[in-house]
C-alpha cells in the first residue's frame, strides 16, 4: 500500500476512534516512501485531542544506520596567524545557495563568509546598539527563499547576504527583563525560525505565562516586531524555573513554514503547520526514564554556604533539523552530562549521543552513530549537517549526509 492509501487509512483510524486505533495500526500493511515495508509492530498510534501521537519503540532499520555522515570541512582553527580563521565564540552557522558558509559569532558579534574551500570572503557586524549592531547574537537563518539573512539576539536583526542592514524590532512581547535567570536565559535563546513571508519564530516570553494566561510555547512576529500568533502547549509547574526547563524548546522549520519541535528534557517531538495546529507527535525509545522534579541543591562561595531549590531534570534532545528529504534528525542524549553539560569521564563522545531520524509521519527510521565532536548547535541545510563546537575547538563541521 502507498503512501497516499497510508494517508486515507490514517484518516479512517481517526473515525474509527482511539480505543481501536492501536489494535487496527499493527495489521496495516504501510509501506515506506523509499518502498521498504514499514513494521508497524515497532510503534503504536493513538488520537489525543485531534492530533495523532506515535510511540516508536524502536527504529524501523533495527541497528542499522540508514545514513552516515562524511566530513566535508572543518571551518576554524585555534592556531593560526591568519586571524580570519579563528572563530570567536561560534554559535551558529547557515549554507547559501552556491555552498558559502555564514558563521556567526556570538564572542566577536560578527557574521563571517566563508567559501566553498573553506577560505574566508568576508564579514559584517560589530558590538554595539546601533542599527545592525550586536550584543549577544545567539542564532543565524536564511528566510526560505535563501535571500534574506536574520540574526537573533536581544533585537532580531535584517541583513541582505552581502552584510547590508534591512531592519529589525524588538519583539513587541519580550519582557524587559529575563525570569528565571539562568534557566530563563536557556528559554530565551532555546530556538529561533524564519518562516515564509518574513515571519519570526521565538520562544514566547514568560511573561505571557504569568501575565495572560496565554500558554503557548511559541510566538510568531511579522517584519515589524507584532505578534502574529501563538501556538504550542505549555506544560506547567509550580515552579517557575521548572516550568521554563519542561518547555525549553529546540525548534527548526521546512521551506514550507512547518515547525519542528523537540524538548530540551522531555521525550516529545512535536511537528506545527504553518497555521500553528499540530500535525502529529511523536516520541523515540530511551534507555532511561526523563524525569523533572525540585530538589535541594547546595551553593558555596567563599566560606558562605547556602541551600537552593533546583530544578532536576534529565537531558534528552541537543538539536533537531530536516533534511532534504523531509526526514527529522533529532539529536539525543544517550548518557547523562554534568551541571555544566561535560562527560568528564568520557573517552569518546561517540557514546554519547545519537542521531535519531523520523519520517515525515513521526515514524522513528534510523539511527545514526555521532562523530568524536562537541556540538553545542545542530542544523542542517538540504544534504548538510552542520555541527557548532563554541568552546572546545572553536569550529564549525560540515557533514555530508550520504544515504
Amino acid at each position: 500500500m502507498g503512501t497516499r492509501t497510508f494517508t486515507i487509512a490514517v484518516i479512517l483510524l481517526t473515525a474509527l476512534g482511539s480505543l481501536a486505533l492501536a489494535a487496527l495500526v499493527v495489521v496495516l500493511p504501510v509501506a515506506c516512501r523509499r518502498g521498504a515495508a514499514v513494521d508497524s509492530s515497532l510503534f503504536t498510534v493513538e488520537i489525543a485531542g485531534g492530533v495523532r501521537v506515535v510511540h516508536n519503540y524502536a527504529p524501523q532499520l533495527g541497528s542499522a544506520a540508514g545514513a552516515r555522515l562524511e566530513l566535508v570541512r572543518k571551518i576554524g582553527e585555534l592556531e593560526t596567524r591568519d586571524e580570519r580563521q579563528i572563530l570567536y565564540d561560534p554559535a551558529d552557522a547557515v549554507r547559501l545557495a552556491g555552498g558559502d558558509i555564514l558563521i556567526l559569532e556570538r564572542g566577536g558579534c560578527r557574521v563571517k563568509r566563508y567559501g566553498q574551500e573553506g577560505g574566508f570572503v568576508s564579514a559584517f557586524g560589530q558590538k554595539g546598539k546601533g542599527p545592525g549592531d550586536f550584543v549577544s547574537p545567539y542564532a543565524l537563518k536564511l528566510n526560505p527563499e535563501g535571500t534574506t539573512l536574520w540574526v537573533a539576539d536581544y533585537l532580531v536583526s535584517r541583513f541582505s547576504l552581502e552584510g547590508l542592514y534591512l531592519g529589525g524590532f524588538r519583539p513587541a512581547r519580550n519582557p524587559s527583563g529575563v525570569q528565571g535567570g539562568s534557566v530563563g536565559e536557556l528559554h530565551r535563546t532555546s530556538g529561533f525560525a524564519v518562516l515564509p513571508g518574513g515571519l519570526v519564530v521565538l520562544p514566547s516570553p514568560s511573561s505571557m505565562w504569568a501575565e495572560s494566561g496565554e500558554d503557548k510555547l511559541l510566538s510568531v512576529y511579522d517584519d515589524n516586531g507584532a505578534l502574529v500568533r501563538s501556538f504550542g502547549d505549555v506544560e506547567s509547574f509550580e515552579d517557575l524555573k521548572l516550568t521554563l526547563n519542561a518547555n525549553i524548546a529546540i525548534f527548526s522549520a521546512d521551506k514550507d513554514g512547518a515547525v519542528y519541535v523537540a524538548y530540551a528534557y522531555r521525550n516529545r517531538i512535536d511537528r506545527y503547520a504553518p497555521d500553528g495546529q499540530m500535525s502529529f507527535s511523536t516520541d523515540r525509545h530511551l534507555d532511561y526514564e526523563p524525569k523533572a522534579e525540585m530538589k535541594s541543591e547546595l551553593f558555596k562561595s567563599g566560606a558562605m554556604t547556602q541551600e537552593f531549590a533546583w530544578p532536576s531534570v534529565t537531558s534528552v534532545t541537543k538539536g533537531i533539523g530536516v533534511d532534504q528529504r523531509g526526514r527529522i534528525w533529532v539529536l539525543t542524549f544517550l548518557r547523562q552530562p554534568d551541571r555544566f553539560g561535560n562527560f568528564l569521564d568520557a573517552d569518546s563522545l561517540t557514546p554519547c549521543y545519537e542521531f535519531d531520524v523520523f519520517d515525515a509521519a513521526g515514524i522513528h527510521l534510523f539511527r545514526v552513530p555521532f562523530p568524536n565532536v562537541r556540538a553545542d548547535r545542530l542544523s542542517i541545510a538540504d544534504d548538510r549537517l552542520y555541527l557548532v563546537d563554541a568552546g572546545n575547538e572553536a569550529c564549525v563541521y560540515e557533514y555530508r549526509i550520504v544515504d
